[in-house]
């Protein structure tokens, strides 16, 4: 049995003037942010109890708090811990670190490993999740339920398939009963009595070209905010590359990715503006404390941005550069702005270790407002301390 480990940890973070994508940044989407944790883990069990609060009057939250319990190569658990489903590092269609976590519980296959048996292990190794959780966001049904689910497949050596699945269902004032929980496991929610489920899923694909072509990986991400014949339709899409380098002797990563969340009318009139992380059942939408659990910039979204990120021997550096085009079918009741916008976001930062502590610095200049989100345009400056022993 492995020997027991604790980590305590703190952090304390402040932002001059927030900007869009922040929480996913810097880990927190306000002015100022502290956390507290304590984690324990053993050959059998873990839990971990995180204290933290922001300035936006929610109070003392527990976003990152669980209790796990270890069976070989999975890990059963209860909690409120942050998921990205993505072949992207930065960016995920379906769930993101943009949104706070919500509490849920949940089974995850931990590494990648490969079935024993013949008849499967052609499909190579292999991990999962699977989790039931509960999301709260104004305008949606008190005790919105939260289902998601995610395999990850790797055929072949540097090339990875990605298979996802989140659904809204139940809250009060719908069904929450057994029936209803099966029509949503199984894809009947355009019609009948529980038609009210909000399913979004989809494919993502990753492949790391071998070394002797090039030090490259492509990837690529859609997923259907509407079903059709039992199969996602609606699709919204996301695509990358990246490629690393050394410059000058440094160990350089270069990201260049796309995205975008407007959603085409079908043949039959089916989906259109305003589609996507938006349900008729769940008029806040699909997102936690009112930001989307997918995409920063929301529904009817464009974007494209380049990271580069350098390991300089004493300090970590990176550099970015978004351009996004946001609510480009002009609603006005789109979440983050009551009007189509574009512009750009660009970031520098730095973070260095120094013992126990680490030191994280962002300066960034936004060149567009989001009124209904409450971010204004302007230059802006971070700065996160921690420490964990």
């Amino acid at each position: 049995m492995a020997a027991a480990e604790d980590r305590l940890s703190f952090a304390v973070g402040g932002s001059s003037s927030p900007f869009l994508g922040q929480r996913e940044a810097l880990g927190f989407a306000e002015n100022v942010a502290a956390t507290a944790g304590w984690d324990h883990r053993s050959g059998r069990f873990g839990f971990g109890l995180h204290l933290g609060a922001e300035d936006d009057a929610d109070g003392l939250r527990l976003d990152g708090t669980y209790a796990e319990t270890y069976a070989g190569n999975w890990a059963f658990g209860i909690g409120a811990v942050d998921r990205h489903w993505s072949p992207s590092r930065f960016s995920s269609l379906i769930m993101s670190g943009n949104a706070r976590p919500f509490p849920a519980i949940y089974a995850e296959k931990r590494e990648f490993t490969a079935f024993e048996t013949p008849w499967l292990a052609w499909i190579g190794p292999w991990k999962a999740e699977v989790f039931l959780g509960q999301s709260d966001s104004e305008g949606n049904p008190d005790k919105t339920k939260l289902f998601g689910m995610r395999v990850q497949l790797q055929p072949f050596d540097g090339f990875e398939i990605d298979l996802v699945r989140t659904a809204q269902w139940g809250g009060e004032g719908l069904p929450e009963n057994s029936d209803s929980f099966l029509d949503m496991l199984f894809g009947k929610s355009n019609e009948g009595p529980n038609a009210e489920a909000n399913q979004l899923a989809g494919l993502g694909l990753s492949w790391q070209l071998p070394e002797t072509w090039a030090p490259v990986r492509i990837y690529a991400q859609a997923v259907g905010e509407d079903e059709a014949g039992g199969l996602p339709s609606c699709f919204m899409y996301l695509a990358g590359i990246e490629g690393k380098a050394q410059v000058f002797g440094t160990p350089t990563t270069v990201t260049l990715e796309g995205a975008t969340t407007e959603i085409s009318e079908s043949g039959s009139g089916y989906c259109g503006p305003g589609t996507a992380y938006n349900n008729a059942y769940y008029p806040g939408g699909y997102t936690n404390h009112g930001d989307s659990m997918g995409l920063a910039i929301d529904t009817d979204s464009k974007m494209v941005q380049m990271i580069v990120e350098h390991q300089l021997p004493q300090f970590d550096l990176h550099y970015a550069v978004a351009w996004h085009e946001i609510n480009t079918a002009d609603n006005p009741a789109h979440r983050l702005t009551s009007e189509a916008v574009d512009g750009a976001v660009l970031r520098v930062g730095a973070s260095r270790s120094y013992d126990q502590y680490r030191v994280a610095g962002e300066l960034w200049y936004q060149t567009y407002d989001l009124d209904k989100a409450d971010l204004d345009k302007g230059p802006g400056i971070g700065l996160t301390v921690s420490r964990s022993f």
